[in-house]
């Protein structure tokens, strides 16, 4: 593991995937600075603008940044390749590890103070969701049922729902079905905003040097496109 009381390491995450997105700065694991856009059409023309907004308010350089997060999916097919490329484009200009990280992993990782089972639910539209359940023990996070679309009902039908929260722009749409289903279910109001939850978990993979080079960052779609069906 690197040394961090010498020399600070600053990385810079980008949100495109989710609905809450925008760019955040953290320094050693704490975020310093992130900026939100609520406006997922606009990301393309928006997320360069946050970052230089950003990196320009604490007078650092791109180049000085040790490593990139970046939201990989699953959400908005066209959002995902904004936010992949951008970091892409950073990472190989920069010779840069990265940190795709699972937005349902991101979202779970921002309630894991709640309990020790976290359901996150995104809507994905089209009356479906992407679901997941993770388990938390203290910082060890496990993947307890693995990441999917699914109709909220059927993947409700097919989890444990006692004894665990649901968080999520899913888990507010289908809050009914949700209780119907697990009647002692607890529901949070949230929104889909994990731009600290990736400064965080990839601060712990860069000290773990469990990076990725912008060759091997992948998009996790969960779901095939529209192009491709």
């Amino acid at each position: 593991m690197r040394d961090v009381t010498k020399t600070p390491i600053h990385i810079l995450a980008i949100d495109t995937a989710t609905n809450s997105g925008g760019a955040a700065l953290s320094r050693n694991g704490e975020v310093i600075a992130s900026l939100m856009v609520k406006a997922p059409l606009q990301y393309a023309e928006k997320i360069l603008y946050l970052v230089d907004f950003l990196l320009d308010q604490h007078k650092l350089k791109l180049e000085e940044m040790d490593c990139f997060a970046v939201a990989n999916g699953p959400g908005s097919f066209t959002g995902l390749r904004i936010g992949i490329a951008t970091v892409k484009g950073f990472c190989q200009g920069l010779n840069k590890p990265v940190v795709g990280i699972s937005t349902l992993e991101a979202l779970a990782y921002r309630f894991r103070w709640a309990h020790s089972r976290v359901a996150p639910m995104i809507d994905a539209r089209r009356h479906q969701i992407y679901g997941a359940m993770f388990r938390f023990n203290g910082s060890q996070m496990e993947l307890e049922q693995k990441e999917q679309v699914s109709s909220p009902a059927q993947w409700l039908q097919g989890i444990s729902g006692q004894e665990c929260v649901f968080v999520g722009d899913g888990a507010q749409l289908y809050k009914e079905t949700i209780v119907a289903t697990h009647p002692e279910a607890r529901v949070l109001e949230t929104d889909n905003r994990v731009l600290e939850s990736l400064c965080q978990i990839a601060y712990q993979r860069f000290q773990e040097t469990k990076t990725q080079s912008a060759q091997e960052l992948k998009a996790n779609y969960i779901r095939p496109s529209d192009a491709k069906k």
